[in-house]
């Protein structure tokens, strides 16, 4: 019987020296997987060692190509720091510099002013100056009591008036020095020929009844028709006008409607010579009618009703101002209205909408070309 043991590797029935075998084999297999452990441990020990080595001489050049760029990037935040500094002091600098220009321009600009408004004021001062200057001058001979200086100017006033009122009449200032008083009016008819001679002499003085005898005078020496004085000042007993020694007396601001009437009368009685035998009954006819109530009443008469006519006039005018600039609201609210509309009526319709020049713009363009 062949002897037989439980193999403690397998567990089966084997022979002793199967057994043995067996063991040797275990033993010889334990071994060689312990040295195959031992190469691959060495093996693995020695590729981890030049892994870490390798590893380690990777992670110090990463280190040192690190320092470098730390270093690279501090020089580089280094020189962008002083690049900003330059930049804001540059800046700086600049502003400044724009700073000091723009309070020159602005000194300069102020100066231009001041030296404007100085030379203004300057200006000013002269002309105020000229202008007291001229009027002490006028005081001084206002007070000195330039009766001739007045009369020019009520003179020139009236002969302005006489040219504008009557532009068919010859109205001619007289020379100074020459007799023939202030103004000769030669008034004429449709054909324009001269029906007769007015003349005119002007007074702002007091009162003074010596003027009529030397108007008298210059009347026969000019061979006129009548004459007119127009006075500032008039005696106690005329209100209007009135007939003084041969010579009609009035207040300035019944010349004008004195002088229509005059200037009638003198073109009637030129139609009256005309068919008249003698020249002294016509003028007789003429003072006796201007010495008459009743050419009293016409002119009071025709007077009231122009100063009627003034004041219906004048209440006329308030009143159509009024409906004048109501209308001119109205008118303007329309056109801006119109003008509105016209412009959605072109933002939605473009150039298909016909062009209303009184809606475009200045130049004569279209909005849209």
């Amino acid at each position: 019987m062949v002897n037989t043991i439980k193999c403690k590797y397998c567990g089966k029935d084997i022979e002793i020296s199967e057994a043995l075998t067996h063991e040797v084999q275990e033993k010889i297999r334990k071994d060689l997987e312990r040295e195959i452990e031992e190469k691959v441990s060495k093996k693995a020990s020695e590729e981890y060692g030049i892994f870490k080595r390798r590893q380690q001489k990777e992670i110090d050049e990463a280190n040192l190509r690190n320092k470098k760029l730390l270093s690279q990037i501090e020089t580089l935040m280094d020189e962008i720091y002083k690049l900003k500094i330059q930049d804001e002091e540059r800046e700086l600098e600049m502003k400044k510099k724009f700073a000091q220009s723009e309070e020159k321009i602005r000194q300069e600009a102020r100066q231009r002013v001041e030296d404007e408004h100085r030379f203004k004021d300057q200006e000013k001062d002269k002309k105020l100056q000229d202008v007291l200057r001229i009027n002490e001058e006028l005081k001084r001979k206002l007070e000195q009591g330039s009766e001739q200086a007045q009369g020019e100017v009520l003179e020139l006033d009236l002969e302005n008036n006489l040219k504008v009122a009557f532009p068919e009449d010859e109205i001619n200032p007289v020379a100074k020095g020459v007799a023939g008083g202030d103004i000769i009016q030669k008034v004429k008819n449709r054909a324009g020929k001269t029906a007769g001679t007015i003349i005119w002499e002007t007074k702002r003085a007091k009162w003074s009844p010596s003027w009529l005898p030397k108007l008298r005078e210059d009347t026969r020496s000019a061979g006129a028709t009548i004459a007119v004085l127009v006075s500032e000042n008039l005696p106690p007993d005329i209100d209007n006008f009135s007939v003084l020694d041969g010579v009609l007396v009035t207040g300035y601001k019944y010349a004008l409607s004195l002088a229509s009437l005059v200037r009638r009368s003198v073109m009637q009685i030129a139609s009256a010579k005309f068919l008249a035998s003698t020249k002294d009954e016509d003028l007789q006819i003429l003072h006796e009618y201007l010495q008459s109530d009743a050419f009293r009443h016409r002119f009071e008469a025709f007077f009231e009703g122009v100063k009627t006519m003034e004041e219906d006039l004048m209440t006329e005018k308030r009143a159509m101002d009024r409906i004048w600039k109501k209308r001119e609201v109205q008118i303007r609210k329309l056109g801006s209205s119109a003008s509105n509309m016209y412009g959605e009526l072109q933002g939605i319709m473009g150039k298909s909408l016909p062009n209303i020049k009184s809606l475009s713009l200045d130049s004569g363009g279209d909005e849209n070309g």
